[in-house]
């Protein structure tokens, strides 16, 4: 067997198995604000998990309390994720960004099924 084969047998199987991070996850990253500066956030992973595997970092979409630009927001309420909020939150729909697994500070929770879809067409329309 050629060494590149198995190396990248090997790297595609690691990634596979460590994979710590999946679509609909939402975690808490610093979250770079158009001041530029970093605070940290909850955001929801929306890549598919093919591609974050194969790119080794994945897109988020920004989580916050602020209701600015409500035609661009997704309310969140309980019933949506898997855990409970300490305040009423929105998924910025336009505040899109890229992040690795280290990026992480720590993870939350999961949005749940048929939210999820309905906020990337919500994304979708936003931006394009």
């Amino acid at each position: 067997m050629q060494p590149n084969l198995l190396k990248n047998i090997y790297e595609t199987c690691y990634k596979k198995i460590h994979m710590k991070y999946k679509q609909a996850d939402i975690v808490e990253i610093n979250f770079m604000l158009p001041d530029f500066q970093f605070k940290p956030h909850l955001a929801v992973i929306v890549s598919n998990d093919e591609l974050n595997e194969k790119e080794d970092f994945f897109y988020l979409v920004l989580i916050s309390s602020k209701s600015y630009f409500p035609e661009y927001s997704y309310p969140l309420f309980d019933e949506m994720i898997n855990f409970k909020l300490t305040k009423k939150s929105y998924v910025k729909c336009q505040i899109i960004t890229s992040d690795q697994e280290k990026g992480v500070l720590r993870k939350t929770g999961k949005m749940n099924e048929p939210y999820f879809t309905e906020m990337v067409d919500k994304i979708i329309s936003s931006i394009f």
